[in-house]
């Protein structure tokens, strides 16, 4: 009997916690409050961007492209036939 009680009582705490929590995180307080947050957010991140300095392109002929690997033909012959041949 007492574990019936028992039983009752813990899935009625149960339910009534997930209700108020889903009450509470569903409710319209809430979500003015994620929205100023989200507004709080956007705003500093464009103020930061408005605030980057632009540097100045400093990388004019800076990387020269050596064209000679294309014109050799490095390919090695290889057999795997030839790895039994004895080596003398």
């Amino acid at each position: 009997m007492i574990k019936n009680i028992l039983s009752v009582l813990i899935f009625l705490f149960i339910i009534s916690f997930f209700f108020l929590v889903g009450n509470i995180y569903f409710s319209d307080d809430q979500e003015k409050i994620i929205t100023k947050n989200r507004e709080t957010i956007k705003q500093k991140i464009k103020d930061n961007i408005d605030n980057l300095s632009i540097l100045p392109n400093d990388t004019n002929d800076v990387i020269e492209f050596n064209s000679s690997f294309e014109n050799k033909n490095n390919k090695i012959k290889r057999s795997f036939w030839k790895l039994f041949e004895k080596n003398d």
